[in-house]
């Protein structure tokens, strides 16, 4: 079996070899960038973050962390809709992310668990769900609380 490899462009980390196996799609996009489809994970070296990076446009990456590492108590329920259009068969199918917006001021760290991004590792098919629970803001603020596990 050949495997197709693509360069990507990418405004942080330059050309990377991108394997078509590794690429993710969102149907969708992401909310405010609903014209991107393809994304590829990168994970960062000795680090809880890593970066969705879309194939389409080398601007636009997305610091991610996994939500159990910050907040291991986080849970929910994926509605029927979301678990058809992912094609989901079983949990172990599921990678939970979370976006993260790091500004100038880095104690502001803050993770969006209002709307983690789901993805089926096995399709490699992803979006970002808005939860309807309001135990979860979109702005978590990484290193006001204790639960976390990333080094402060």
């Amino acid at each position: 079996m050949v495997v197709q490899k693509s360069v990507v462009k990418s405004r942080v980390f330059g050309e990377l070899e991108v394997s078509e196996e590794n690429i993710i799609f969102f149907e969708e996009g992401i909310p405010a960038f609903e014209n991107l489809k393809k994304f590829v994970i990168i994970k960062e070296d000795e680090s809880p973050f890593y970066w969705l990076q879309s194939i389409e446009d080398k601007d636009i990456a997305f610091v991610i962390i996994n939500p159990f590492e910050i907040k291991p108590d986080y849970e929910f329920d994926l509605p029927d809709e979301v678990v058809s259009k992912l094609e989901i068969d079983s949990p172990q199918d599921v990678a939970v992310f979370s976006i993260v917006v790091i500004p100038e001021d880095v104690k502001q760290t803050r993770v969006n668990l209002k709307a983690p991004i789901i993805i089926n590792v096995n399709k490699r098919k992803g979006m970002q769900y808005l939860l309807d629970d309001e135990r979860y803001p979109l702005r978590y603020y990484l290193f006001e609380n204790s639960n976390s596990n990333v080094q402060k």
